[in-house]
């Protein structure tokens, strides 16, 4: 949720391409629903959207503002592992020729190695820490139910080994019983 939404951090060239494709499929879904709600279907041209076309431009601005944020917050947090200020986002706004800067800058150009003024390199640092000490937490969790769970059936074999014999009853031999057919 972070890598959508958020405003902190950094991520890298291939997070930065992930959220664009994610801002392009949520421009093709809002495409999708304002031909939805626009009435086309099958076999007609695409109708003029009618007066009450409120449904549509709520579609819209919904789609839109949610494009807006993915793609700011995915490029404010590429402009960080740049070692950039989020600040630089804004040549978004510029017509043609920001997009293109933003593009070629945040796509192709490789991040800043080490930590640098807004945290570590995504994938390492802390979230990996914190990943390897919960796989440790849990394996050593795990060896002690397995060493609880031998103990257990020890003691278990222990007291079936101490416990008297019970007296065997031997079986009736004839054709009396339960289920036996007398012959």
């Amino acid at each position: 949720m972070n890598l959508l939404f958020g405003f902190s951090g950094r991520i890298g060239r291939g997070q930065w391409w992930l959220a664009q494709f994610a801002v392009l499929a949520l421009l093709v879904v809002t495409v999708a629903a304002l031909v939805h709600v626009g009435g086309a279907s099958a076999g007609h041209r695409l109708r003029a959207f009618q007066s009450d076309g409120l449904s549509a431009n709520l579609v819209l601005l919904i789609g839109a503002a949610l494009s807006i944020w993915v793609n700011f917050a995915a490029t404010i947090k590429r402009y960080h592992d740049l070692d950039k200020s989020g600040r630089w986002s804004l040549l978004l706004f510029l017509p043609y020729i920001g997009g293109l800067w933003v593009l070629v800058e945040c796509g192709f150009f490789s991040g800043s190695d080490g930590n640098n003024d807004y945290g570590p390199p995504y994938g390492t640092g802390d979230s990996r820490s914190d990943l390897n000490a919960h796989i440790s937490r849990m394996t050593a969790e795990r060896s002690v139910q397995q060493q609880s769970r031998s103990t257990r059936l020890e003691q278990q074999a222990s007291r079936m080994d101490s416990a008297p014999p019970t007296s065997q009853t031997r079986r009736p031999t004839g054709p009396t019983g339960f289920g036996r057919r007398g012959l």
